[in-house]
This record gives structure tokens, sequence and C-alpha cells, in this order.
């Protein structure tokens, strides 16, 4: 295979990742691909919906259908063919049958991985059944690098039972997150809104803390709308190095990449991409009966309830109690019962988030999130600031991560995308 297919195939497991993630559940979002020696792609496939085919077993389906064959016929040879997959096939019985087993139907002559799977319930590195078929398995660095964007959250997972972290907050031309007085208004432009809101597309969860809950009131849904593509703003690039195996940057470049793209198929798949709709509240200061009103017209939009609620508890640890008429509420819109934490309880909400299989949450941020999740994040998790050059609030409220160095830098329109790692203040 020469240099040009290898990177026509590394930019194809790109897109097929990018158009996974955010819609597979609690499942990696795998990308597959199948070529012959040349790099011809024969076919190409990614994770469908949870409760769907992997990645493997969705594209050997598509190869049947174009290579239809009697009961008589033999099983097609691949012996000449090379199926590179993103992440270890599965050896076990889940919703699916483990496709591990399809690859050895299949017999193709090469199984590129891009990494091993670190689920427990997986036979991970045990590639033995492979060599006694003829297949050489090898790990691919360069797929590796390519899909670790998407399959971040479910290593991180796998590994600390915490999904992958990312922070995100508009701020002023100042580093400002808000106003002195709290005054609630827009900081960001809307030449960005189109990519943020894909981002938001690509989460499995997104979350807000108290105030924004009662102030804000905010749907926290995936949409595209007429407005976003018409204000969208060209992206660029500013940091022109990007290290290798750094999977928050690289997501934020997919984004700018397939995003606009990528746009109808998000519109006609748009149930799919919907995240679960995470808000901390506080009983003194709950959301007016008009929160409640928009997220029981989403439930009802998408048929599906998507939200999670946790309650703070009082500094003395005291337990808050909900009011009926709200308890009540909360079961039309969740499958889950609230969730009580306190202001020190960051590590217990993430291992929640993860238990309920959610891979990656975007947690938008003013204060609260910056502040209650500060010990937990990890050099793996993000600080995604977007700072809107044409916005100033001079005597503002800084935001908690504005002079953290930058690891790298996007523009969109008036925008500065800043991509900082957290650091860990113990």
């Amino acid at each position: 295979m020469d240099v040009g297919k290898k990177k026509e195939l590394y930019s194809l497991h790109s897109l097929l990742g990018f158009l996974a993630m955010g819609k597979t559940g609690g499942n990696p979002p795998v990308s597959a691909v199948l070529t012959n020696g040349k790099g011809d792609v024969l076919e190409k496939a990614h994770t469908k919906e949870f409760g769907g085919n992997h990645a493997e077993r969705e594209l050997f389906s598509l190869f049947e259908k174009k290579h239809t064959r009697s009961l008589t016929e033999p099983n097609l040879s691949l012996s000449d063919f090379i199926l590179s997959v993103s992440l270890e096939p599965c050896t076990h019985f889940g919703k699916t049958p483990p496709c591990r087993d399809l690859v050895l139907e299949y017999q193709p002559k090469e199984l590129l991985l891009g990494w091993k799977d670190p689920n427990p319930l997986i036979t991970s590195g045990d590639w033995s059944s492979y060599k006694e078929k003829g297949i050489q398995v090898r790990l691919d660095p360069v797929l590796a690098n390519t899909s670790l964007p998407f399959l971040q959250g479910f290593l991180k997972r796998m590994k600390t039972g915490s999904p992958w972290v990312w922070i995100k907050v508009a701020t002023s031309k100042e580093g400002n997150y808000t106003s002195s007085d709290y005054q609630k208004e827009r900081i960001s432009g809307e030449d960005s809104d189109l990519y943020l809101q894909m981002l938001r597309g690509k989460f499995d969860a997104v979350a807000v803390g108290p105030n924004t809950t009662k102030i804000d009131e905010p749907s926290l849904h995936f949409r595209i709308t007429d407005s976003m593509m018409e204000k969208v703003g060209i992206p660029k690039r500013i940091t022109s190095l990007i290290p290798f195996f750094d999977a928050a940057t690289n997501l934020f470049s997919a984004l700018t990449q397939w995003g606009k793209e990528s746009v109808a198929t998000h519109q006609l798949e748009e149930e799919k991409y919907q995240p679960y709709r995470v808000f901390v509240l506080d009983s003194k200061t709950l959301p007016n009966e008009s929160f409640w009103k928009k997220q029981e017209e989403l439930t009802e939009r998408y048929g599906k309830k998507l939200c999670l609620f946790f309650l703070l508890n009082t500094e003395f640890g005291v337990s808050h109690v909900l009011p009926d008429p709200i308890k009540t509420k909360i079961e039309t819109l969740s499958l889950h019962p609230v969730f009580p934490i306190n202001k020190t309880d960051g590590n217990l909400f993430l291992q929640t988030l993860g238990k309920i299989g959610i891979n990656t949450v975007l947690c938008e941020a003013g204060s609260f999130f910056p502040n209650f999740l500060e010990n937990e994040l990890t050099d793996e998790d993000c600080i995604l600031e977007i700072r809107n050059m044409e916005k100033s609030i001079p005597d503002g409220i800084p935001f908690l991560y504005h002079n953290e160095p930058i690891h790298s830098e996007f523009a969109i329109g008036s925008n500065s995308i800043f991509i900082r790692k957290p650091k860990r203040r113990i």
C-alpha cells in the first residue's frame, strides 16, 4: 500500500470514528475498513447506535450485500485483503456475538488494530486463534493516533470508571466568564455556534451546575439550526504542531474537518446523537416551571428519558429533600433516581456517570464544575475556552483556568479556541 493510499485509509478512519462518536452509548465508537493489498477500499463501517452492530459486523454485513452468494457457494475468500479496525474485536457475547469469530470466519490476510481493548470482558492480546487461521495481526500506531480522539472516553472509563471530561466555558477577551453582578448575557460569537453544537453531539452527556440550571434554564440537547449554518465562521488551526496521541486537540481538529461536511448526516439522525442532559440541582434555588416544561417537551420529542439529576446536600452533609411535585417531574424525565452529592463529591459524580455507561461528559461551565472537579481531572481531560476577542467584560470574574498554559489553539471568526490541560490542585 503506497503512502497516498495509507493517508486515505487513516482519513477514512477519522471520518468513521467521528460519525460514530456520540451515538454508540456505552459502546466504543469503532471504525473498520476493508481494503485489498493495493489499498483500494472495498467496504467501510462504524459502530451503530447502542444495541446495533459493532463496526466489524456492520462491515461484513455490507460487504456480503454487495457480493451475494448462494447457499452452495463457499465463503468469500478474503485471503488477499486487509481489515483495519480501530479497536481490537470483541471476544464475548453481549448484545451481539463476538466480532472475533466473524473475523475468523472471513479470514482476511492481515488484521491491523489501533488499540487493544481494555474491557475486562475481553480476552485482549490473545491472538493465537487468528494465527491458527493464517491471519497476521499487528498494532498500527498511526491508526491508534487517528482513532484516539473517538476512543479516549471508552478507554478512560474502562481503566478508571470515570468518563473523559471536558470543561467548556465562554469568556470575554479579558478571560472573564461573567460580569461581577452575574448578569445573564451571551459571550461567545455566533460564528462558532455550529461547531460547538456539533461538539455537543459528540459527547455522551452534557452537564451544568445549579446556577446555570436556575438562571439559564438550558435545554442541553443537540440541534443544528439554519441560523447556525448561515453564520458559521471558517475554522483555522493556529498551533501548527499537534503532539502524537493528543486526543483533545485531535478531536477538535476532526470537528473542524468533518463538522460542517457531516451536518446533513447529523440532522438526519438527530435523535441518535442526543446526549444525556445532566443537571446538578440545589434545593434552595430550584429552576422554574419553564425549565421543567422545556425538558418535558424534549423528552416527548425524542421519546427517551435522557435527563440525569444530582442534588447538592448542605455544607454540613444534611440531605436535602425535593418537594413531591419536583420528584414527580423528575420521574417523567429520568430513568434514574436523583443522586445526592456533596460539594466534595467530584469523584462520586464521575463514577456515577461511568456506571451508567457514559464515556464522555461535556461540562458547560461557569464556576461550578471547575471547582467541583478540580481535584478529579487528569492530564487526559480537557479545558476548552472559547474566548471572544470582540467581547469585553473588563470588571468581570475570571475563569479559574484562564491562566493555564495553552496546549493548542484554533480560531473561528471572532472566537479564539484555547485547549488547556487541567492542573490538579491538591
